[in-house]
């Protein structure tokens, strides 16, 4: 039977066909599983001195920024464990404080293994967290590899190593012959960890690694960490799998163009579509915005003298304050020393505003402190000038509040760049309210609504007894706890102060204010109320938090804690980390002093508030702000510290109080 006439334009269309279907099913060149390669440069060298974020920056395909390599005092053992581990912890939970000595030493089968691992294991086991090294290359399907310059120490393998501490593939050689070995790793394996060469050698390796590079691959590179005690903020460049180019970002930091050290091992994982297991703490790396190494440069050198310019500034305030009471008590006798007092104790209260001026102004030292100064001194003579004592720290407070405030919403841009601010340096935390923030800000909001509060007449008649006199009203509880809501919002939200042990700190000061304020004596439903306010506050954080999506410590630390012995490490680690604190340095003659100014304030409290004539409301506005220091010594892990700070910011309320009024009329109600 003859064939359709049609038949040979048929075939060959079923065959075309056949052919583009078996092209489709077959696996396409780009299909291949996406490698990883986290590379190390170190810096310096004879052969090209320049630092190493100016080596990443003349390479455009390169995403730049700055990498927190350790959290408290920094060794590079620490650092190389906790990118194995994708999690880390401080020093001082630790025991032995310090890492041990690990070498990278050849095994017979072609891989590696870190001698003084199982010290390392050891040592984690005790950091009350989930610190698990090793966890990275245990995660890699048939392990990962190491690369680089026989001769040298290698400490970067640390990085390659599972949990056991060996490394699947080993490949030492020469400088020159790096980039290739590292291709032929990446045959075999789909993760490798490169120590590169130092100076011009080291680029050459770089940009060999950035042209051999499969547009689906991920290359980190970043500084080698050095041989240093104090933290570091180490440079670093990417190239992701989607090519992007910009600053290098995360949501641990929450700061464009910094990350952390932890955030390396979840990005990798990411990108190699590999699980991450529950013990990383990191988030994944992503870039934002545009490449800008020149305010990284700023940034890093803000950060790096913020800490050391902390006593001279404290020291100066001190010594001006002293100075400033003696000079006007040598021309006015006992009304100079008033006025030194009141306009001394004002200046305190101006501290804050001024550290947010200075750190988006970021002068040199002695400018610094001398801006400080003179700002602190200037704004406290005219706020003693034109505002009735003892209104004034109303002015002070409400400045300090609202720029905090408003950096918060911000993103804490002025605050991580202020003296007393959170610096990313120590890398604790990278945004948000410290803890001596904390402790301050909540005695200027209770003195600052105890002045606003006060009316005149409470200063008229005879003083009160103490615990008696008028001001008292549900009125004036409801407008304390209504603002103590809002600055609790601030402060605890993840999105936003992300400091829970703020909230524990605020609400326990707002309540105590808030209980004296009423009228009558408080019945022990208000009493047990008052108490409660803390863990409803932490509940209502929470609530808040798995909201608006805060992601904070709270969040990770607590909410997702995945079991109670989580949660009970937490609470071990915050009181070691406390009585750490406790017993470094000048801190326990410090907490003595500031225990026994308590037990003399309280001894003679009527005189106190003898100025006052006894009114309520200052009373119930100092004695929330000592609750407040009371219970953020106990509730953080910076313990004493708060107590320190609350209670040195109420003895500067207290000068300013015992030195009115500036007029001389009530001179007689002084003691």
């Amino acid at each position: 039977m003859p064939l359709p006439a049609h038949a040979p334009r048929l075939a060959a269309a079923v065959a075309i066909l056949l052919i583009l279907v078996g092209l489709a099913a077959a696996p396409a060149a780009d299909a291949r599983p996406a490698r990883a390669v986290l590379a190390f440069l170190p810096a310096g060298g004879d052969g090209n001195p320049a630092p190493v974020l100016d080596r990443l920056e003349v390479r455009a395909q390169l995403s730049i920024g700055l990498v927190s390599a350790t959290q408290g005092r920094f060794t590079p053992e620490q650092a190389m464990l906790d990118i194995s581990a994708g999690s880390r912890t401080s020093r001082a939970v630790y025991a032995p404080r310090s890492p041990p000595n690990l070498e990278l030493v050849p095994a017979g089968d072609g891989g590696a293994f870190i001698f003084g691992w199982s010290r390392a294991l050891r040592r984690a086991e005790t950091a009350l967290a989930e610190i698990r090294p090793g966890l990275l290359a245990s995660q890699i399907p048939g392990g990962a590899a190491f690369a680089g310059v026989r001769s040298r120490r290698n400490l970067e393998a640390v990085a390659a190593a599972d949990r056991e501490g060996d490394i699947a593939a080993l490949s030492l050689g020469t400088a020159s012959t790096l980039a290739q070995r590292v291709s032929r790793l990446l045959e075999r394996h789909r993760f490798v960890v490169a120590g590169l060469p130092t100076a011009d050698k080291g680029d050459a390796v770089l940009d060999e690694l950035l042209r051999d590079r499969r547009p689906d691959d991920l290359l980190i590179v970043m500084q080698t960490p050095p041989r240093a005690s104090v933290p570091q903020l180490l440079p670093a460049g990417a190239v992701l799998g989607d090519g992007a180019v910009g600053m290098l970002a995360s949501q641990t930091t929450r700061l464009d163009g910094i990350v952390a050290a932890i955030d390396l091992p979840v990005t990798i994982l990411r990108e190699l579509d590999l699980p991450v297991p529950k013990g990383t703490k990191g988030q994944p790396i992503h870039v934002d915005g545009t490449r800008d190494a020149a305010g990284l440069r700023s940034l890093e050198a803000r950060l790096r003298v913020v800490s050391g310019r902390r006593t001279p500034t404290i020291y100066a305030l001190m010594f001006t304050w002293a100075a400033l009471v003696l000079a006007l008590g040598a021309l006015s006798d006992r009304r100079g020393v008033r006025a030194g007092l009141r306009i001394g104790g004002l200046a305190m209260l101006w501290v804050l505003p001024m550290l947010l001026f200075t750190g988006w102004l970021a002068p040199g030292r002695l400018v610094e402190v001398v801006t400080i100064v003179g700002g602190c001194f200037v704004f406290a003579a005219l706020s003693d000038r034109f505002v009735r004592w003892p209104r004034a720290p109303v002015v002070p407070a409400t400045v300090a509040l609202v720029a905090y405030g408003t950096d918060l919403a911000f993103g804490s841009q002025l605050i991580v760049r202020s003296l007393l601010g959170v610096n990313p340096r120590s890398g604790s935390r990278f945004y948000g309210l410290g803890n001596e923030l904390e402790s301050t800000l909540v005695i200027l909001l209770v003195v600052g609504l105890g002045a606003a509060l006060m009316r005149r007449r409470d200063l008229e008649g005879p003083a009160a007894p103490f615990g008696t006199g008028p001001g008292r009203s549900r009125r004036a509880a409801a407008i304390v706890a209504i603002a103590g809501l809002v600055a609790s919002v601030f402060v605890g939200a993840g999105q936003l102060g992300a400091d829970v042990g703020g909230v524990i700190t605020f609400g326990a000061g707002i309540s105590a204010m808030a209980v004296l304020l009423l009228p009558g004596r408080p019945s022990r439903r208000v009493i047990v109320l008052a108490l409660l306010t803390p863990v409803a506050a932490l509940a209502g954080l929470a609530a808040l938090d798995l909201v608006t999506g805060g992601d904070g410590h709270f969040t990770r630390t607590i909410l997702q804690a995945d079991s109670p012995q989580a949660l009970w490490d937490v609470v071990k680690r915050r009181y070691t980390l406390a009585f750490n604190v406790l017993m470094t340095g000048a801190m326990p003659l410090m907490t003595v002093l500031t225990i026994l100014s308590i037990a003399y304030a309280a001894r003679h409290r009527e005189r106190v508030f003898a100025p006052l004539r006894g009114s309520p409301v200052w009373r119930a506005a100092l004695l929330g702000g000592l609750t407040s220091a009371i219970v953020g010594a106990l509730f953080n892990d910076s313990g004493p510290i708060l107590l320190v700070f609350g209670v040195f910011v109420l003895a500067c309320v207290t000068a300013y109080v015992r030195g009115g009024p500036p007029s001389g009329e009530q001179a007689s109600t002084m003691p």
